[in-house]
């Protein structure tokens, strides 16, 4: 009985050595799991950050790309309308002077500042696509001057400069709806 008393103890021992060493690799088990859970969640985090980094960099990309535009629409249409309004004065003085019954050589010499302008307006980005407008716009007050004192040849040549200063207007409308050149 004595050999089986101790036999009983061993079997005991046994029976806690075993569960020490299942309660170790448990414990080693939850490290690894714990381990790779800090792992994992490291490596989200990480990602997270950069795929936020990414998307701040691409708004605003985005931003500046818009800005950008809308800044050359404005420049445009600032160029625009000095193009517009200095070839209307110009055209206004010819009618009224039409108008007012003064003879040709009497006109007032036309102003300087056009080629300004018109350099101006040519040289600014997106006015290649009121071209051929801005060309219709300034043919027409040419026309008007030289037509001034012809009475078949006038007449056409103020309707022309009426449709020239529409069709220019509706061009740069077109434009600053669309919002971009």
């Amino acid at each position: 009985m004595l050999l089986h008393g101790l036999a009983g103890h061993e079997g005991e021992a046994d029976d806690a050595r075993s569960r020490r060493a299942r309660a170790s690799a448990c414990d080693s088990i939850e490290t690894t799991n714990t381990s790779r859970s800090n792992v994992v969640q490291s490596v989200l985090t990480l990602l997270g950050a950069v795929l936020g980094g990414t998307l701040v960099l691409l708004g605003d990309s985005i931003r500046r790309k818009v800005e950008r535009r809308k800044e050359e629409v404005n420049r445009l249409a600032e160029v625009s309308v000095r193009l517009s309004s200095m070839y209307n004065r110009l055209c206004g003085q010819i009618i009224d002077a039409f108008i007012a019954g003064v003879e040709v050589s009497d006109l007032t010499v036309a102003d300087p500042l056009r080629y300004e302008v018109t350099t101006q307006f040519f040289m600014t980005p997106g006015s290649e696509q009121l071209r051929s407008q801005a060309s219709r716009l300034m043919d027409a007050y040419y026309r008007l001057r030289n037509s001034y004192g012809q009475d078949s040849a006038w007449v056409a040549a103020r309707d022309e400069y009426g449709s020239a200063v529409r069709e220019f207007e509706a061009a740069v409308r077109v434009i600053l709806h669309r919002n971009r050149i």
